[in-house]
């Protein structure tokens, strides 16, 4: 009886034991998800990094800061490092604020939403919110280096006053080498526009912008923060505000029919029709998938709560179709970025949390219905603590590489600085 006793107990306390390895195991697993691969905490290089990265051929990643350097802002370059476990490698490929004043005639305050776009030859475009020849921000590119790890900056608009666009709060859409945009000011009403850079047919040459559609702040929309999206000739994107409802638009730019030089303008959906159960204030871009349905996130909205929304709006009548409000607990609040898809059709991004109760941001996913119809389901991959080990307050999108999500806080890490971090769904 006693050896039987002995063999029991040693058996349950194998089992609990086991049981206790797998929770741990599972929890590490868990807590392992996101990873801090680089922390910024040093003003002359660069800190509070707002915009998305993106990727060149090699993995490296690339983005900006909006502080630090001679003036404000600066683009790295992150390289995985050699030693695994170690920080990525920062190189700072460069630091605007060159020339006279605090603004720089290279552009101050650099690609603060969206992300940088790179072109089939490796160059890197992006916009400054100020500086330029007018202070009223500008279009740059970079040149990578031929030998080196010093990248070339070449201007290749300089914004102006009136009519002109001014000031791009977001970064770019690259189609067929031409450069789409928007700007938070500037156009004939001063409430913003979407405009086009073409490069000049000559090397070297100038490239020529074109303002493509002045929103008035009314029903048209006011205040675009994202780039526009192209999709089967058209762009479409959204406004902060403006609208029926004043609390933003999702908008459709069709090309100039033969013998026009005229983009019109239809507005899809304006932000609320009703605002106990719907979004307001669309920072992010739209996606569209194959069916021409578009996805996007409101920054706020929907009821009391206020806490933001994942949309769908399926055409023709473009209905909308509330994928996924969001509570201010752990799975975040206030989403600024673009969403992304998977393979299979999921959408992946970030809110940017507000502050309040337990919300410093989030990663999340959501997947589609098994079912024609049915809710989609939420899933919170990593909840952002603030602390010196993790992020705080991610205002972009993320990038989806090899199965691994990246992107940026704006503050948090050691210093509040902000973080580079990866989460593996």
């Amino acid at each position: 009886m006693k050896t039987y006793s002995s063999y029991f107990i040693r058996r349950v306390c194998f089992v609990v034991v086991a049981i206790l390895t797998s929770v741990l195991i599972e929890a590490k697993l868990f807590a392992q998800t996101e990873t801090v691969l680089y922390d910024f905490e040093n003003q002359p290089v660069g800190i509070v990094p707002e915009a998305g990265l993106v990727a060149d051929k090699l993995g490296a990643l690339y983005g900006t800061t909006t502080q630090g350097g001679i003036a404000q802002g600066m683009v790295f370059k992150l390289t995985r490092p050699r030693v695994k476990g170690q920080p990525w490698v920062e190189t700072t490929i460069y630091t605007f604020g060159s020339g006279v004043g605090c603004c720089g005639v290279d552009g101050n305050f650099a690609t603060n939403l969206g992300a940088l776009v790179f072109d089939k030859s490796g160059n890197l475009y992006g916009t400054t919110v100020y500086g330029g020849d007018h202070g009223n921000g500008t279009v740059f590119e970079l040149t990578p280096p031929t030998s080196g790890e010093t990248w070339t900056e070449t201007i290749l608009y300089s914004f102006g006053f009136g009519s002109d666009a001014q000031n791009p709060l977001a970064g770019l859409t690259m189609v067929g080498g031409v450069l789409y945009g928007t700007t938070r000011a500037g156009g004939t009403s001063g409430a913003g526009t979407v405009f086009r850079l073409t490069p000049s047919t000559s090397p070297g040459g100038a490239w020529t912008e074109t303002v493509l559609y002045s929103f008035t702040g009314g029903n048209d929309g006011n205040f675009p923060m994202a780039a526009p999206r192209m999709y089967r000739g058209s762009l479409y994107g959204t406004t902060e505000l403006g609208g029926v409802g004043q609390c933003g638009v999702i908008y459709k730019l069709r090309p100039p029919v033969r013998g026009s030089t005229t983009w019109t303008e239809t507005v899809l959906y304006s932000f609320p029709k009703n605002f106990t159960s719907d979004g307001a204030n669309p920072y992010a871009a739209i996606i569209l998938d194959t069916a021409g349905a578009i996805y996007g996130a409101t920054n706020g909205g929907f009821g009391s709560s206020g806490y933001g929304m994942v949309f769908k709006l399926t055409p023709p009548n473009w209905d909308e179709t509330i994928l996924y409000a969001f509570t201010n607990g752990n799975d975040g609040a206030g989403p600024q970025g673009k969403l992304i898809f998977d393979s299979t059709g999921a959408l992946y991004g970030t809110t940017s949390g507000t502050g309040q109760g337990t919300s410093q941001g989030s990663v999340f996913k959501l997947t589609p219905p098994t079912t024609q119809g049915g809710p989609w389901s939420e899933t919170t991959l990593h909840t952002f603590t603030g602390g010196p080990d993790d992020g705080s307050t991610p205002y972009a999108g993320l990038l989806l590489r090899g199965g691994v999500l990246y992107g940026t806080t704006s503050s948090g890490g050691m210093q509040g600085g902000g973080v580079a971090f990866e989460v593996k769904p």
